[in-house]
């Protein structure tokens, strides 16, 4: 099984949103509050199968 890494340093810009994401690239189509909303937007775009995630609040690093 071969394992994908992907950058996601990017995402700090979308704190607390919902992001489809492209499946083949991982590149963010579109964002959004709420998610149904954010399904109709990447099917507009051409994506009918979107990876759909929820960017967390506070984008970090944790130190314990």
């Amino acid at each position: 099984m071969k394992i994908k890494t992907y950058d996601q340093s990017g995402l700090g810009k979308y704190s607390n949103k919902w992001l489809a994401l492209d499946p083949s690239s991982m590149k963010v189509v579109v964002s959004g509050n709420k998610v149904a909303d954010v399904l109709n937007r990447a099917k507009k775009e051409g994506i009918e199968r979107p990876v759909l995630t929820r960017a967390p609040k506070n984008y970090g690093a944790y130190i314990l």
